[in-house]
Formats: C-alpha cells, sequence, structure tokens
C-alpha cells in the first residue's frame, strides 16, 4: 500500500483551497469514508482534544491511504516521542498545536525530518512508514520523506501574534492555521470572532504566511465566515468536525420530526391514512 504520494504536498504549493474534514471522536472507519465520499479534500485526525488512542489512529491513517485521501494529524504536543510515534505510522503530515516561538518550529523541523535535515530515527520495516513504501534503497525513503511529509502548526497564542515573521519565516513550514478560540482567549476576547480587533488579527497571520510562502487556514464551519476568510486569503479550512454534524444531524431530525407530529395533518394525508387503515 503506498503512502506519501506527495499529493498534499504538491496541492498546498499550487496553493489550492483545500477543505478538511476532522475526526476528533469517531473510533469507527466510518468516519473516513463519509468525509472521502463527500468530496473533502484532507482528513484531520485529532490528538490533542480527544481520547483516540493510538490504535484508533492508525487505522484511520491507514483506510483514509486505501482510499487515497490526504491524511494529517494533530499531534497532542511538539515533544520528540509524541511527533516521530504519529510521523511513523506514515500519515501524509502532522500539526503542532500551540506554537509560541521560532525556536519551537525549529526543533519541530528537527524532529519530523531525517538526517542530514534533522534528527529524525528510521523505523525502518518496524512501522507504516517503512512497511507500505516499497522502498528500493534507505536514501529513497529519507529523499521522499523529507520533502513530502507536510508540516503544519497552529497560531493560536497571543505569543504566536507577536513573532509571527519569526516562526512563519522557518524552512520547510508548510501551512500555519488560525485557531478560533484559544486565539481569542489569549487575546482578551473570548469568542469575539467578528470583531475588528479580531479580524485584523487574522488579517495579519494571512500577511505573514503571504510574506514567508506559507499556507494559510483556518478552523471555520460556517458557510459565510467561510466565504468571508476565503475572499480574504484564507486557502485551508478545517471545515467539519465529525462529533458535531452528528449533533447537527441529530438536532435537525428532531426539530422536523416535531413539526410533522404537532402540526395537523394535511386533508388529503388524513384521506390517504384512512384509506390504509
Amino acid at each position: 500500500m503506498e503512502g506519501h504520494t506527495g499529493l498534499l504536498k504538491k496541492r498546498i504549493e499550487a496553493r489550492d483551497m483545500l477543505l478538511t474534514g476532522c475526526i476528533v471522536d469517531a473510533r469507527s472507519g466510518a468516519a473516513v469514508e463519509m468525509f472521502h465520499e463527500c468530496g473533502y479534500d484532507v482528513l484531520m485526525i485529532d490528538r490533542e482534544h480527544t481520547l483516540l488512542n493510538s490504535e484508533t489512529i492508525l487505522e484511520h491513517i491507514r483506510l483514509a491511504r486505501a482510499l487515497g485521501l490526504p491524511c494529517m494529524v494533530r499531534a497532542a504536543d511538539s515533544s520528540y516521542h509524541e511527533i516521530n510515534r504519529v510521523a511513523d505510522q506514515a500519515p501524509d503530515g502532522i500539526y503542532v498545536p500551540r506554537i509560541r516561538t521560532r525556536e519551537e518550529v525549529e526543533q519541530i523541523m528537527r524532529t519530523v525530518k531525517y538526517p542530514p535535515l534533522g534528527q529524525r530515527g528510521l523505523g525502518a520495516s518496524c512501522c507504516p512508514a517503512g512497511k507500505y513504501m516499497g522502498w528500493d534503497k534507505v536514501t529513497d525513503q529519507i529523499d521522499a520523506i523529507n520533502h513530502d511529509f507536510v508540516v503544519g502548526i497552529q497560531i493560536e497564542t497571543a505569543e504566536a501574534l507577536e513573532n509571527l515573521d519569526a516562526i512563519l519565516s522557518v524552512p520547510g513550514l508548510d501551512v500555519a492555521v488560525v485557531g478560533n478560540d484559544d486565539l481569542s482567549i489569549g487575546m482578551g476576547i473570548p469568542g469575539q470572532w467578528t470583531s475588528d480587533k479580531y479580524v485584523e488579527a487574522v488579517m495579519s497571520v494571512i500577511a505573514a504566511c503571504e510574506r514567508h510562502g506559507v499556507l494559510p487556514g483556518i478552523a471555520c464551519a460556517d458557510p459565510a465566515r467561510l466565504r468571508f476568510w476565503k475572499d480574504r486569503g484564507m486557502r485551508l479550512f478545517w471545515a467539519a468536525v465529525d462529533i458535531c454534524l452528528m449533533w447537527e444531524g441529530a438536532r435537525s431530525k428532531m426539530a422536523n420530526i416535531q413539526s410533522a407530529l404537532n402540526d395537523e395533518a394535511p386533508a388529503q394525508a388524513q384521506s390517504q391514512v384512512s384509506a390504509y387503515v
């Protein structure tokens, strides 16, 4: 089974618009299939704010790979043991949350890159990154992953806003995604995502991404807000979350059922019912 095809990297380099479906709760591969069949461009599997274990995440990655759906994992933190363990399962890339400084991003780069670009240990055939690639030579694996593995970070702290150019100019960084909840909290305006102050801050992220060739993204599921940010330069969106879709679907279904039960049936419908009794 082939992984690390480089497709996601190519789409990022082409600055395509990428709609992401996020898994934070689903243990079943049905969620992976859902996002694939509905036409999402990328899958994001979360390790930061979920109880998904390593085995479940691996199976989600494996199914995404089989379906040809590019897959990213949001790591729980920036430690070597966390990032290396995730990267060895052969997703197309990782996101690292709560970035504050350039030094953090430089360390992440050393962690995800094999020598001579970094310090990552090579798992060879003991993990999917080795087993599924069919490498002719070790150097083929090193070169391909060093080039194609996508590195993303989240801009969601006040410190990151102060250090945007330093952070986003780190060589090898591909994507920077704005995390609305934490960023607005860090700015002292929790949840005020439409305020002038917040919009100005996000615009500064987009501008810095443009200066340094990084694809800007944002967590945004509302269609009107998504279009608002698309028109201002955002190119990648975390546009749907599995558990939210389930809640929204259940709420909408219940509202429709209650409406149907509470309304008086039209005369024609009543006559049709009596005909079957």
